[in-house]
């Protein structure tokens, strides 16, 4: 790339994730307005609970709220996973609640899972797919929370996938021979984990309710060919100059910059913090950033998002190519 590599000094970062339902025409833009009382457009993972919550697969609280800070534990999540998957229906949740308050000790090894726990048939359909396990002492601990490198895990389990073989440290803080190495390397494959400028992903950190909600949202849109990473845009001094492409650079155009894309590919970019989408055109290589995805032109990044953001959160999908 010949211009990109001065674009990243004068960024200001921000630093979470967002998400809304999809604009699928160029500048599209989804009316404001709440999910919930506590989740609405600008929230992080507005996008993604909106989505799952408009086909089902999460739900709020009686009082209008999400809930979107309170941590999640293993049960919570099983049920996410196996709802977004569409591995568990409303007649096996149905035939498996009925009975009394007995442990089915034939059914389910766990000396602390009972037939009357509204999670019974989503712990019992995870063990007949594979995705659960116990613990030695022969628990699930249900109420225990989980972290990113068990949300991967289990998401990735429910599709029973060939995980690919590690032969170096995916990333600065995942290490070859860790149990979740295979996980993290598949979802920077699918690019689906955000990777911040020192290569680090946190695979221990505690997930919330939205911020696994969105890491399931972005894996079952993984599988629709859609990617999520980071997005910039250039600098106002580098008007007119050369691309890789061996065009000029132009502020007003609709045009981005991506490291492999072929030149000419059209891209829909959409800004996972408010919905807004733009059609942008491949036309340079880069960017050179660890953990940024594509370089936008600064009125193609201005259409989906405030200029003083300098950094967003997006979700990409191939148009043309």
């Amino acid at each position: 790339m010949k211009i990109n590599k001065y674009i990243s000094g004068i960024l200001v970062l921000i630093g979470f994730v967002s998400s809304v339902h999809f604009a699928f025409a160029q500048e599209e833009v989804l009316p404001v307005e709440a999910v919930y009382t506590d989740v609405d457009t600008g929230h992080p993972e507005y996008v993604a609970i909106k989505y799952m919550s408009e086909n089902g697969i999460v739900s709020g609280y009686p009082d209008g709220t999400f809930k979107p800070d309170n941590l999640i534990n293993r049960a919570e999540a099983l049920k996410i996973i196996l709802e977004a998957n569409k591995i568990i229906d409303p007649v096996y949740i149905k035939d498996n609640t009925l009975g009394g308050a007995s442990f089915n000790a034939e059914n389910l090894p766990f000396t602390d899972i009972y037939k009357s726990l509204w999670y019974y048939p989503y712990i019992k359909k995870g063990l007949e797919e594979g995705i659960i396990n116990g613990y030695p002492d022969g628990t699930f601990k249900p109420s225990q929370t989980v972290n990113r490198a068990e949300s991967f895990k289990m998401a990735m389990g429910s599709d029973k996938i060939v995980l690919p073989e590690v032969t170096e440290n995916p990333f600065a803080d995942v290490y070859k021979d860790q149990w979740f190495a295979p996980y993290f390397l598949e979802a920077k494959f699918r690019e689906i984990v955000y990777i911040n400028m020192q290569n680090c992903v946190n695979p221990g950190k505690e997930m919330t309710r939205s911020h696994f909600t969105e890491l399931v949202y972005r894996y079952i849109r993984s599988k629709e060919g859609h990617k999520f990473g980071k997005a910039s845009y250039y600098s106002d001094y580098l008007e007119g100059n050369g691309t890789s492409s061996g065009e000029p650079y132009r502020a007003a155009e609709l045009t981005a910059a991506h490291l492999t894309l072929p030149f000419g590919t059209v891209v829909r970019v959409t800004n996972l913090a408010n919905g807004k989408s733009v059609d942008v055109r491949i036309n340079d290589r880069g960017p050179y950033v660890t953990g940024r995805s594509i370089d936008l032109s600064k009125t193609a990044f201005g259409t989906i998002a405030s200029l003083g953001s300098g950094i967003i959160y997006i979700e990409y999908q191939i148009v043309t190519q």
